[in-house]
């Protein structure tokens, strides 16, 4: 081989290693899970904090399951981030398929009060999302896939009484 040649295969295979691995799965054809945030409600709302839930719909290109190893999030409103964290997840994707994953995340009443001080019970509160998915990817390794969204979270409202007649109540507790 020349030296000539030698360099050329030099300079090609240094482009190719310091183009990262998004390029050379570009070159290879190589296809990326994707996921994408389908909601995010309340559930679980007890004395001293909330969970809120993230639907994320991942869909796997590959012939071979899909672990998912963790989800970091941050949800942030006008006023700032409210909510941040990691959550452990232990799930995986069928195996050219797509799944719809339900992520639990626990906020404190008291991060909810500092973040929301002027939101009123029953508001309808604006949100930016920016989630990262682990995967476990066969071949290329750990992946974080992004995933960011625009939304609206609904407040519970305090259920209302009202129209109550306490003398009626009372007399047919006595007539009984």
């Amino acid at each position: 081989m020349s030296c000539r040649k030698f360099v050329i295969l030099m300079v090609l295979g240094m482009v190719v290693f310091s183009s990262g691995c998004a390029s050379l799965q570009d070159v290879l054809g190589m296809q990326k899970p994707s996921a994408s945030l389908q909601g995010v409600k309340f559930q679980d709302i007890g004395l001293e904090f909330a969970t809120l839930i993230f639907d994320i719909e991942i869909e796997n290109p590959y012939s071979a399951a899909l672990p998912l190893v963790n989800l970091d999030y941050e949800l942030a409103r006008d006023a700032g981030t409210f909510l941040s964290g990691k959550a452990d997840i232990q799930s995986t994707i069928p195996a050219n398929g797509r799944r719809t994953v339900a992520l639990p995340a626990k906020i404190s009443y008291m991060d909810i009060y500092n973040a929301f001080k002027d939101v009123r019970p029953g508001s309808i509160i604006p949100y930016k999302a920016d989630l990262g998915l682990s995967v476990d990817a066969p071949v290329i390794g750990m992946l974080r896939l992004p995933i960011k969204k625009d939304g609206e979270l609904a407040v519970p409202e305090i259920p209302k009484i009202s129209d109550l007649d306490w003398q009626k109540m009372l007399l047919d507790k006595i007539n009984k």
